[in-house]
Parts: structure tokens; C-alpha cells; sequence
């Protein structure tokens, strides 16, 4: 694996997130309006997916590739 596919992945997964983000807003404020205390508690773990996607932490051989 070399320095451009490891920026590649890490890039991919927040693209991913970046886009993932307006339908897990769009689905929280669907899911408060229809079920309101059940709508949070769906959408959280929707927005924590999102997050950890956003911050892509490096794979374990990029970090070894890059250090």
C-alpha cells in the first residue's frame, strides 16, 4: 500500500460520511416528527456512524506506511 491509496481511503470514508450526513439529518427530523422519543434513539447511533466516518482514522498500515 503506498501514501496515494492511503490518502485515497482515508478520503473515501469521508466523502462517504459527507454524504450520508443530510439523510441522517433528513431521517432524524422524520423519525422526531412521527416518533418523538423513539426518533432519537434510532437517529443517534445514524449520527455516531456519520462521525466516525467523517474522522476516518487511518488504517493500521497507512500509519506504519506514513511514520
Amino acid at each position: 500500500m503506498n501514501q496515494i491509496k492511503c490518502a485515497a481511503e482515508k478520503m473515501s470514508l469521508r466523502t462517504l460520511g459527507l454524504i450520508l450526513l443530510p439523510i441522517v439529518v433528513f431521517f432524524t427530523i422524520v423519525a422526531n416528527v412521527i416518533l418523538p422519543f423513539l426518533g432519537l434513539f434510532l437517529a443517534l447511533p445514524l449520527f455516531i456512524l456519520v462521525g466516525v466516518l467523517i474522522a476516518a482514522p487511518r488504517s493500521k498500515t497507512c500509519q506504519l506506511l506514513l511514520n
